[in-house]
């Protein structure tokens, strides 16, 4: 995703949020009384549920619930590969944490050929950008 997508997302929420106000003449937004709100939550225990009845299923003996938000991966280039005036590649991708969203884009872009090798940069931050659905509603 990119920074402009993400800024879009947020804006189209608030938006929504905004009229849903305006609709319910209220000056404090309530996700219990917004329908939208109220099936995204619905959905995510839903997504819940079916993940611990796996686990179960599976003979876990401790459920662990992840929660996946949008992270944004920004990299700095090796020591001695720098280009001046060139910033490093950012990726947006989906995780339960900071660590996993690190340890996956690494899997994905440090292999050989892949994005990190070919422009010679390590992760230098992880940031969340956006929560799991149901969260922002």
């Amino acid at each position: 995703m990119s920074e402009l997508l993400i800024a879009e997302l947020r804006c189209v929420q608030w938006e929504r949020i905004a009229a849903a106000m305006d609709r319910d003449q209220v000056a404090v937004y309530a996700p219990s009384r917004d329908a939208r709100a109220v099936r995204c939550e619905e959905e995510r225990l839903q997504r819940l549920m079916t993940e611990v009845a796996e686990a179960e299923r599976s003979g876990v003996a401790a459920v662990e619930i992840s929660r996946h938000r949008v992270y944004r991966i920004g990299t700095r280039p090796v020591a001695g590969r720098s280009r001046p005036g060139v910033p490093g590649p950012v990726v947006h991708l989906m995780a339960a944490s900071a660590e996993a969203a690190a340890e996956r884009a690494w899997a994905v872009h440090g292999k050989d050929g892949g994005l990190y090798q070919r422009t010679g940069c390590r992760i230098a931050s992880v940031v969340q950008v956006l929560p799991e659905s149901g969260e922002l509603f």
